[in-house]
């Protein structure tokens, strides 16, 4: 299966405070579906150079299977 570039580097996931839900506004985030993430979520990617973020927003596209996406900008 072919891949994309960044598809190949191995990343790691950092949390920087763990916190209690209130169940009275909300679920377990760990407990929602796919789909539910999909649709509702919101991806914070370290968009490195090379590749525009419309290229990152295509690349998202992609990998999840979705029509549309798009990015809030770009800081230098």
């Amino acid at each position: 299966m072919n891949k994309l570039p960044f598809e190949n580097i191995k990343r790691e996931i950092l949390l920087k405070k763990e916190s209690e839900t209130n169940w009275d506004y909300g679920q377990d985030p760990n407990k929602r579906s796919t789909e539910e993430l999909v649709n509702y979520g919101i991806i914070n990617l370290n968009k490195l150079s090379g590749p525009t973020s419309h290229m990152v927003s295509d690349y998202v596209q992609k990998i999840l299977g979705i029509t549309k996406s798009g990015h809030s900008g770009t800081l230098v």
